[in-house]
């Protein structure tokens, strides 16, 4: 089941079976069944599942959901490719990555990944469907952006997949304003959905600012705008700072376009915001005068 991604499918051991059965993101799991019961044995079980999966074996692929086009609210399932050519696509990326450090590629395509691709350190953060964490992705240190689709909501997948998009239509101030995007696809058998990133910082609420850090945010956001996106989503979490002072916007998983009719006044009541929460965090130097004390003063004057 896991292989061919087909709906239906039996785990067995030597004392139990089980019953599977996928809808979209979910997956469903029967009751333990002995294998000495009323219940079908596991191995005719076995054997009519391989033949449903013989008759039908361009079933959908219930792990993959995208939008209709003109309509957020619906989706449809892309047709399941052929295994070997998802294998040949598989190891082109494979090849492309390897001996050269992905922070200096364009990011590879959609991907399965397993557990051996990342090796978790810690958790930078939580968000409302899922995770950020630390891990090594060959060789590099990153920021993987996780969400578990057995447990999230069902809007969850939909904002991922869009945070990507966003990511790709703003590659050109990838690494100035926002993160890098270095990978994304599936994960743990399509059980898991990520996005992996370059680590550009921590919180704005770690940190106080000047007013030439304020100004760049101001023109990162500026420069998200010109490509037509709106971040819906600014907050303390959503602004990151490295040690060289560096201010960048994260998570575009509310990300929109704006209307054409509402865009200058949607983009300047975004930019007001994002102003107002930096003033919070700015240092306000204080001019000290110098003075001299009566006593002194009367010391010079005799």
């Amino acid at each position: 089941m896991g292989v061919n991604e087909l709906r239906y499918g039996i785990l067995a051991t030597y004392d139990n079976y089980w019953f599977l059965r996928r809808e979209h993101t979910e997956l469903w799991i029967s009751e333990t069944l002995p294998l000495q019961s009323e219940t079908p044995p596991a191995l005719k079980a076995y054997a009519y599942l391989t033949r449903q999966a013989k008759e039908n074996p361009k079933s959908p692929n219930p792990q993959v959901l995208v939008p209709v086009h003109g309509d957020n609210n619906s989706r449809v399932l892309r047709s399941q490719s052929k295994l070997s050519d998802a294998s040949s696509s598989q190891s082109a990326n494979q090849q492309t990555t390897s001996g050269t450090s992905v922070y200096h590629q364009s990011p590879p395509n959609q991907q399965n990944f397993g557990f051996a691709d990342f090796k978790f350190k810690s958790i930078l953060g939580e968000g409302r469907s899922g995770k950020t964490l630390l891990c090594t992705f060959r060789g590099d240190t990153i920021a993987l952006k996780s969400v578990d689709l057995s447990k999230a909501p069902p809007y969850a997948l939909e904002e991922m997949q869009k945070e990507v998009e966003i990511y790709k239509d703003l590659a050109d101030i990838q690494g100035k304003y926002i993160p890098k995007l270095i990978c994304y696809g599936y994960y743990g058998g399509g059980m898991s959905f990520v996005i992996g990133m370059t680590i550009v910082g921590t919180s704005l609420s770690d940190h106080k600012i000047k007013k030439r850090q304020k100004s760049r945010a101001i023109k990162g956001l500026e420069a998200i705008h010109k490509h037509g996106i709106l971040h819906n989503d600014i907050r303390e979490e959503n602004i990151l700072i490295n040690d060289n002072g560096d201010i960048y916007l994260i998570d575009f998983g509310m990300a929109s376009r704006a209307g054409t009719k509402k865009k200058r006044k949607l983009f300047d009541e975004e930019q007001i915001k994002l102003s107002q929460l930096l003033d919070r965090y700015i240092v306000h130097f204080v001019k000290k005068e110098r003075r001299i004390s009566k006593s002194r003063k009367c010391q010079v004057v005799s």
